[in-house]
């Protein structure tokens, strides 16, 4: 049994507010401190953020607090990505192996709002308005604007980009922290796709992209019929296109088929506002056995991978799985979570900056959608012993870190396989077999990655 501990969570987004959940109902005394407003009495604004998605890392952490069922009441099924050419054609791309795989579109705010109610009715404190203004590392101490001086013996630092906690943790580290943030170079404006007639203007089961080189447009269903639509250029031409007419210029040259489903482009572009991107690294993300940073505020990434969240809900059932294996011995859980899921969010934010290259430039490409196709066709012929990059991603609880590295062998075995073909229907089977228990399957095996875990 664990004895309870006085526990500070800094930052009541969506990590927060699971970890809060996870922490109080293992019997801890749990305060959670926001720097914001209550969000749950003020509107949700369009335009500030962009929708997620969850999936099976994601998932497993509500699971096990019993609350994925409530969550997913207000998610939309996503089974694939729907391409749109500047010819208004469209290919789609499924994302699983079969129709039982998929992911679970949702709105950050709606879903945000959901976490702190459940966080108020498990019985955490919750102070909003409540910035951190000062962290004593020494007497274990913390203060907060409004809520004054607060004693602890645990502190989660998930506030986020701008994290006061990783800033106090840096200070106290000294020259032996490391701490840098690098900008994707691309930045993004949401917009809004409204519902036609009370129904979806598109697929309401895709992801919807508009892949053009450097920039692409992107559409993810929400709940009442509409999509948010997310703009990616490079940072400098939101500065280009900042009148009306040079913005209504570009938009009809690369998304004309998207016009007449969007009314408002020219208005929601000039209203809402411009979002950076970037990734952020730190190290280390503890501090002895009394500090851990999670999600965002030590490894923010860009979202097209769609794991920002899911690796944060990843960090929070790591921590969750040491407490069960060693039971109050702090210095140990958080060393190990340390040392795991530092390698962990380091390969899922550079996959994810790949997986911008991949989705703004090749995904309408012939020769990768052939080769997702080859893919496809092994993922279903060798359930048991080929599953994509992708999908390891999105639909197992492989480490991010181990996904990276199979997914190196897997490129070696595809270059091979799509070699000299056209159309996936080609691909030598016998040869394709011989090379993933060349290749690939020891890999598993050395790992200790059995088939099971190809399946959440």
């Amino acid at each position: 049994m664990e004895k309870p501990k006085k526990i500070i969570v800094t930052g009541a987004g969506l990590v927060g507010s699971l970890l809060a959940i996870a922490l109080k109902k293992r019997g801890h005394d749990v305060v959670l401190f926001e720097k914001r407003p209550d969000m749950r009495k003020q509107k949700l604004s369009a335009g500030k953020s962009i929708n997620l998605i969850i999936t099976a890392k994601g998932i497993k952490p509500l699971q096990d607090l019993n609350l994925w069922e409530t969550v997913k009441a207000i998610t939309l099924p996503i089974q694939g990505r729907t391409m749109h050419s500047v010819a208004g054609e469209l290919a789609y791309q499924p994302y699983g192996k079969d129709k039982t795989e998929c992911n679970h579109s949702v709105s950050r705010g709606e879903l945000n709002r959901l976490l702190i109610s459940e966080a108020e009715k498990a019985g955490v404190r919750i102070h909003f308005d409540a910035p951190l203004t000062n962290l004593d590392l020494k007497s274990k101490t913390a203060h907060f604007e409004n809520s004054g001086t607060i004693q602890y013996d645990l502190l989660f630092g998930t506030d986020g980009t701008g994290s006061a906690t990783r800033q106090a943790l840096i200070e106290a580290l000294g020259n032996k922290a490391e701490y840098k943030v690098e900008p994707l170079g691309t930045d993004y404006k949401e917009m809004t796709m409204p519902a036609m007639n009370g129904k979806f203007a598109m697929d309401e089961h895709s992801l919807h992209i508009w892949p053009r080189g450097n920039h692409m447009l992107m559409g993810l269903p929400d709940r009442e019929g509409s999509f948010t639509m997310t703009l990616y250029m490079p940072k400098e031409w939101f500065e280009e296109f900042k009148s009306p007419e040079a913005f209504q210029n570009y938009f009809k040259k690369y998304y004309p088929d998207a016009i007449p489903l969007m009314p408002d482009y020219v208005e929601d572009y000039a209203s809402h506002p411009h979002g950076f991107l970037g990734i952020v690294r730190m190290k280390p993300w503890i501090y002895e056995d009394q500090i851990a940073l999670l999600g965002d505020a030590c490894h923010a990434m860009v979202p097209f991978f769609g794991q920002g969240m899911n690796s944060g809900f990843s960090d929070v059932q790591f921590l969750l799985d040491q407490m069960n294996a060693h039971p109050d011995d702090y210095k140990t859980i958080l060393k190990n979570y340390n040392d795991f899921q530092k390698p962990s969010g380091d390969a899922i934010a550079d996959m994810s900056r790949e997986n911008f290259t991949e989705m703004c430039e090749k995904v309408g490409d012939e020769k990768f959608l052939l080769r997702k196709k080859v893919e496809h066709r092994l993922e279903t012929t060798f359930p048991e012993k080929f599953r994509s990059r992708y999908g390891l991603v999105t639909y197992t609880l492989i480490p991010y870190h181990k996904v990276k590295e199979v997914g190196v062998i897997q490129d070696e075995v595809l270059d091979e396989l799509c070699l000299g073909i056209k159309n996936a229907d080609e691909v030598n089977m016998p040869l394709a077999e011989k090379l993933i228990d060349q290749k690939i399957s020891p890999w598993f095996k050395a790992q200790g990655l059995t088939p099971e875990r190809f399946r959440f």
